[in-house]
């Protein structure tokens, strides 16, 4: 009985030592993330990337979104996913307006998925999002979700 006191204590001592150390660690500063996925992107790494098929990136596209970027692009892309972040709801541009930056310019695009931003869109590729599904979902907004510029019915 005396042993299993001793090791719940142990147990006890040691769990909050492990949770004291996390708080002590500071945060990484959002802009040094920024630049270190900013020197880690490599255009070329697109370059061989390749689908047996539009329909095919579009459909694996279409799977990431739903899980990595619909929650703050909203699942039209209208940017209302209605994401909060530390008490504040982020609105991300809709890809529907007019003149949307990276409409015609999918390396733009891959870049952005890849090093994200300060704002609160995630560094994918520092959080190992594959070039290949990146390009999928790069082909999934530009050939699908964004319909030639249309705003989708709801």
């Amino acid at each position: 009985m005396r042993w299993i006191v001793i090791s719940a204590g142990l147990a006890l001592a040691l769990g909050a030592t492990a949770c004291d150390t996390q708080q002590e660690q500071p945060e990484r500063d959002e802009a040094e993330i920024v630049e270190n996925a900013t020197a880690e992107y490599d255009p070329a790494a697109y370059d061989t990337v390749s689908w047996p098929s539009d329909s095919a990136a579009i459909a694996r596209g279409r799977d990431i979104f739903k899980w990595a970027c619909a929650e703050c692009h909203g699942p039209d892309g209208l940017g209302d996913g209605g994401r909060v972040i530390d008490g504040d709801t982020i609105q991300p541009p809709s890809f529907h307006r007019e003149h949307w930056e990276y409409a015609d310019d999918p390396d733009a695009l891959h870049r952005k998925v890849f090093v994200g931003n300060s704002l609160g869109m995630p560094h994918w590729g520092l959080r190992q999002m594959r070039p290949r599904d990146i390009v999928a979902v790069e082909r999934y907004i530009r050939l699908e979700l964004i319909r030639d510029g249309e705003t989708p019915q709801g």
